[in-house]
């Protein structure tokens, strides 16, 4: 009775018990006594013990998940850390480019190369045919630390002596800011912020005179979805300080909008002003080649003007482009107050109209406020005819500089995105120049041009 009554407890355990008599056969067999009751508590002991046993086996498993977990991310940090130690190397159309695999760093090389042939069917004043070197630059920019920018460039077109164009600093940590400051040229004008590789015609036209040059200073550029203003304090050039002469100083400013702007069409205005007090010399001069380069002689020249106080420039700037053709066009004004002496006006304009009759369209950027480069659509190139009318007024009260008038048609293939032949018709007229002789040369000339 005492056995059957036991009976309905123990029958759960019988693999418990059948695993005591196996390991315990001395506890087991060894005693011929053992009853029901001492069999049952050997049985909840065994329990016992295989539960903890399993208790620990799941910590050891955990535990072995966890380091394993752990040596993952270690190796996938330290795959990280491999990654970022690295560079990229790339060499393609737009130059030698090398980063580091984290962006924090980068850097690029590349330049421009300009040759220039041109002949002068001279009517009174000799200009002398020929051959120049109109550019030839070495840049290096980049990145520091994700926020920061460079750029160097170095001409060396001139003769005997390579100059420094730019060199500067750029802070881009502040969304839809940048901060620059070195020697880069002053916000002004849209022909002068368009770059010489992205021109249409081989040379800036005649009002192009008034346009501030490259300066060292500080500027503030803030730009949106279809605008933009830059502003900013400038000194004079990277030059040998003279003794007791104070370098001049100038506040710049300039706004572009495109309210209308989709895919290839594009309406851009702007406007721009340069307020400059000149160093001690006082003296400020306006000159300019007849849009041709391989000559040095300018038929309109003021001369050094004496005695100035200040300039006061602004422009006012208008493109359109529609597709493969666009307009663009400004207006320049130069007031320049002089002590002791009247104030002076002088002024010019342009006017041009671009076609591309291969399909292209002139490419904006609306951070920048000018045009860009140009990428053919075929393989054979892209074509583009211009024709340009520019007019210069350098006669004010007693400043007899001369007043000129240039009629402009080029041609320019571009063989791909980094090769451009240009040829450009210039028939210029002066009424009179600063000799005051009426001048009316004819200009035939060339340009081959590769960048990088």
């Amino acid at each position: 009775m005492v056995f059957l009554k036991k009976s309905s407890k123990a029958c759960p355990f019988v693999s418990l018990l059948v695993g005591i008599m196996f390991f315990n056969p001395v506890q087991v067999y060894g005693k011929t006594d053992i009853t029901v009751d001492e069999l049952y508590r050997l049985a909840l002991e065994q329990k016992k013990q295989l539960a903890m046993q399993q208790q620990q086996i799941k910590a050891l498993q955990t535990l072995v998940s966890k380091q394993q977990q752990q040596l993952r991310k270690n190796n996938k940090d330290s795959s990280k850390r491999k990654k970022r130690r690295g560079v990229k190397v790339r060499v393609n159309q737009h130059g030698l480019r090398v980063k580091t695999r984290d962006g924090k760093f980068a850097m690029k090389i590349g330049g421009r190369i300009q040759m220039d042939g041109a002949y002068y069917n001279d009517k009174v004043t000799p200009m002398g045919n020929g051959w120049a070197l109109r550019r030839a630059r070495l840049k290096v920019s980049g990145k520091l630390f994700r926020d920061w920018g460079y750029f160097t460039a170095v001409d060396f077109a001139k003769k005997d002596k390579a100059g420094v164009r730019g060199m500067y600093l750029d802070y881009k940590g502040w969304k839809d800011y940048a901060i620059r400051f070195g020697q880069f040229q002053e916000p002004f004008s849209l022909e002068g912020m368009n770059s010489s590789n992205t021109i249409t015609f081989m040379e800036r036209g005649l009002p192009y005179v008034f346009a501030p040059d490259y300066h060292l200073g500080v500027s503030l550029s803030h730009f949106g979805e279809w605008w933009q203003a830059s502003s900013g304090v400038f000194g004079n050039s990277i030059q040998t300080k003279k003794d007791n002469i104070d370098n001049g100083w100038g506040v710049v400013g300039r706004v572009t909008f495109a309210p209308w702007r989709q895919d290839d069409r594009v309406l851009h205005v702007g406007a721009s002003a340069e307020y400059r007090v000149p160093n001690t010399a006082k003296t400020v001069r306006y000159r300019y080649r007849p849009e041709s380069w391989v000559t040095n002689v300018r038929l309109i020249d003021t001369g050094k003007i004496l005695n100035v106080n200040n300039t006061l420039k602004t422009a006012v700037e208008l493109a359109f482009v529609n597709g493969s053709f666009s307009l663009q066009g400004e207006y320049v004004h130069d007031l320049v107050q002089r002590s002791n002496a009247p104030t002076l006006q002088l002024d010019g304009w342009y006017s041009y109209a671009s076609w591309f009759l291969t399909g292209e369209s002139r490419p904006y950027s609306v951070k920048k406020g000018s045009f860009t480069a140009i990428d053919p659509i075929s393989r054979y190139g892209a074509w583009e005819l211009g024709l340009r009318f520019s007019s210069l007024d350098l006669t004010d009260k007693d400043i007899l500089g001369g007043r000129q008038e240039d009629f402009t048609v080029g041609l320019n293939w571009y063989a791909n995105s980094n090769i451009r032949f240009m040829a450009n018709y210039v028939h210029v007229n002066t009424h009179p120049n600063s000799k005051g002789v009426n001048d009316n040369p004819d200009i035939l000339q060339f340009r081959g041009q590769i960048f990088f």
